[in-house]
């Protein structure tokens, strides 16, 4: 009893615990790829950002965005409740909410039903699902530096001679 030695609790300090490797946070994941490709940001409905927004991690919108949207390499949802008034650069853009700007994808570009689009449309593949709203020109085919950041432009009117069977058939527009 009297010969008795302290432990490490008794005197304050704690023993060494070991830590496994396989629980340690990924220092470096800047780099690493694979740990954003099934991230996905949300900015909620109570959310207003205006500036910039930028990254490797595929969005979700259904706050309110003003400014510039680019994610070259990942996805981008504008939401039922997202209003956004940005030009929007991605991979793929999928708008059920409002958006006001540019709207440019290296793979595909859909509306659907309940989307309202008002601003130019850039991309190889386009999908505008009946009841969807859209406003502005349509460039389809492989983009070129738009998607890079380069500023928006309109795009330029094609006018081709219709067939003689089609000159009585009343011309048709988007507006």
């Amino acid at each position: 009893m009297w010969n008795r030695k302290p432990s490490g609790d008794e005197i304050g300090t704690a023993a060494p615990q070991s830590v496994r490797a396989d629980t340690m946070p990924n220092k470096d994941h800047k780099n690493d790829r694979s740990a954003s490709m099934n991230a996905v940001a949300m900015i909620g409905k109570s959310i207003v950002i205006k500036g910039e927004l930028s990254g490797n991690e595929d969005l979700t919108i259904e706050g309110t965005v003003e400014g510039k949207i680019s994610l070259t390499e990942n996805s981008v949802m504008v939401g039922a409740d997202g209003r956004v008034t940005a030009n929007i650069f991605a991979r793929t853009i999928t708008i059920t909410g409002k958006v006001e700007g540019d709207v440019t994808a290296t793979e595909r570009i859909e509306i659907t039903a309940s989307g309202s689009v008002k601003g130019n449309l850039r991309a190889p593949r386009l999908v505008i699902t009946d009841g969807a709203f859209f406003q502005g020109s349509v460039e389809m085919g492989k983009p070129t530096g738009a998607v890079k950041g380069v500023e928006s432009r309109p795009a330029a009117g094609v006018v081709r001679p219709a067939p003689e069977a089609e000159k009585s058939k009343p011309a048709v527009s988007i507006a």
